[in-house]
């Protein structure tokens, strides 16, 4: 999924630019002229500049303080000059915009001169809290992903292999049919079970719709992933996990500790609760059991939280480490696909497209099934996620709200599609600009608007007798170069499959356990709005800066 630890990975060269105080418009100015004495002039091959009024500064400072402005403007200026790259100054250091699909594929494959690292570690030392010993452990670790070491790198042990062990347990965990599947239908028992303990069938109830999933898909995700033993051994564990989500970007990017001290607080008391219970849960846990083989148990749920929890002592990790990875998966699962699904849902249901709901009343209903074991209603899971009308939403969804880009280091000179990329210079792929380009201009709607019916087309069908039939199929067409919203290559999140199926699932669990009847837009403290929901805060993905109010009376 696109999830916190990959926004991280791709945010942390704005550093500098975390809340634009007098301080930190001092700190671009100074480097600003700094960046002026070098006198830093163009080559024959670099690409055009992205102007701006201030020399050095003006393009930092929107990007701290409007960073979808800056995109808009970036967006347009490629459009003006026909250019897919653009060059431009942040905070002193060469940076470079770019999409478009022979300027980004560079950014995801190997050994083309670009590399994640920096960011990579930047997530383990702000949101895991590793020990100082087990952080200077995965920097030194730069021998890649992949099974064979990058050359020169031979010297690293096995066991020091840090990032090569995390990949492939992902990769076997959330990328394979069976565990992913496995883990979608433990989620969406848990969500249906949820639904039927808080609506009685046919009667109405009033809910805010963000609000509403942000509790209880938060929660039933959680226990599908993580087991159920340290919710009920920590009943605010989500009150803390809520704190320690806003507390990462003030952490990452903002003033020292002595300076703003509540979010490390939180952050802490987040690590400490999660470090608590490993300790305990260590103590006791047999691996040897029935248990710690099977497709879930409550003390660490999932296999892939044992197989996280099991590498981690196998390769000499403290526990406090463990604890971390531990706790920042219920975050890494639930903070980009609860918001998204939020976004399908609202956009959906006040969507000025009349047939989308019955469409997606549709295909839900038709990928139900009875659960053998159980005797209830499930989704067939492979059906679902290949519905038409129900991927286009959860299409139109990612590519409307994530506000990500994706961000490499150049650690040598190298070029990008003939322009060149000094090494030392930061190249971005925002995906806001790609998602937002005029490729997926469609019916009159323009790439702004939620307009599912752009990722639809129609197949005309003859059968043997001679009858004409239509249907609609899913495509992307030849825009996929502009729809990256995982990343790409090696480092694609790992989580991309399941959060396909939690927020598809999430959408085919609402319209077909609910009829629905809109109120309207109102605050988040249920009060009422005068306008629809914009995008707001966000790393990884934008959260609605409104809610929905609306009535559900449960079907089933």
């Amino acid at each position: 999924m696109a999830s916190i630890a990959k926004s991280l990975g791709s945010l942390s060269g704005l550093a500098f630019l975390y809340n634009a105080t007098a301080v930190g418009i001092g700190i671009a100015t100074a480097l600003g002229l700094l960046a002026l004495y070098f006198n830093v002039g163009s080559k024959p091959n670099d690409p055009p500049r992205l102007g701006e009024t201030i020399p050095f500064l003006s393009n930092s400072l929107q990007m701290a303080n409007d960073l979808k402005a800056f995109w808009t403007r970036a967006l347009k200026t490629m459009q003006k000059l026909d250019s897919e790259i653009l060059r431009f100054r942040l905070a002193g250091r060469r940076a470079f915009l770019v999409t478009g699909e022979t300027k980004t594929n560079p950014l995801f494959r190997t050994n083309t001169g670009f590399s994640s690292d920096h960011y990579l570690n930047l997530l383990v030392d702000v949101m895991f809290g590793p020990t100082k010993r087990d952080m200077a452990r995965f920097i030194a670790d730069v021998s890649g992903r992949g099974k064979i070491p990058l050359p020169g790198t031979d010297h690293i042990a096995e066991k020091d292999r840090l990032w090569t062990g995390w990949h492939s347990i992902f990769a076997d965990n959330l990328s394979r049919t069976k565990p992913t599947n496995d883990l979608g239908a433990r989620f969406f028992a848990n969500f249906a079970t949820r639904i039927d303990e808080l609506f009685r069938p046919r009667e109405w109830n009033v809910i805010q719709v963000a609000d509403f999933l942000h509790h209880h898909q938060t929660e039933c995700a959680a226990k599908a992933l993580n087991g159920t033993r340290v919710f009920q051994e920590n009943p605010d564990y989500f009150e803390l996990l809520d704190a320690f989500e806003l507390a990462i970007m003030p952490i990452a990017f903002g003033p020292p500790k002595w300076l703003n001290p509540k979010p490390f607080q939180a952050r802490a008391k987040f690590l400490a609760m999660n470090h608590q219970y490993m300790e305990k849960a260590l103590k006791s846990y047999d691996w040897d059991s029935h248990e710690a083989s099977s497709p879930w148990e409550p003390v660490f749920g999932s296999p892939l939280i044992r197989s996280l929890v099991r590498w981690g002592l196998d390769v000499g990790l403290d526990t406090q480490t463990i604890a971390g990875i531990f706790g920042i998966q219920v975050s890494n699962q639930n903070a980009n696909s609860v918001p998204a699904s939020a976004w399908a849902i609202m956009n959906s249901l006040v969507s000025p497209d009349p047939e989308l709901l019955t469409k997606l009343r549709q295909e839900a209903t038709a990928a139900l099934v009875l659960d053998p074991d159980t005797g209830k209603r499930a989704f067939d899971i492979q059906k679902l996620v290949i519905m038409p009308w129900l991927q286009a939403v959860y299409t139109e969804t990612l590519r409307l709200r994530l506000a990500f880009s994706v961000t490499r280091d150049a650690v040598r000179d190298t070029e990008i599609d003939g322009f060149r990329i000094p090494k030392g210079s930061m190249v971005q792929a925002p995906i806001p600009i790609a998602h937002h380009s005029a490729v997926w201009n469609a019916e009159g709607h323009g790439p702004d608007d939620f307009w599912p019916r752009r990722h639809l087309t129609t197949i005309e069908t003859t059968s043997d007798s001679g009858d004409v039939s239509f249907k609609e199929e899913f495509s992307i067409g030849s825009r996929s170069a502009y729809f990256f919203p995982y990343g790409g290559g090696i480092n694609i999140c790992p989580g991309r499959n399941f959060a396909k199926q939690e927020i598809i699932g999430t959408i085919a669990l609402f319209v077909t356990q609910f009829e629905t009847e809109v109120i309207g837009w109102v605050m988040h403290d249920g009060s009422p709005s005068d306008r629809e929901a914009r995008n707001g805060a966000g790393m990884a993905l934008f959260q609605p800066d409104r809610d929905l109010k609306i009535r559900v009376k449960r079907n089933w």
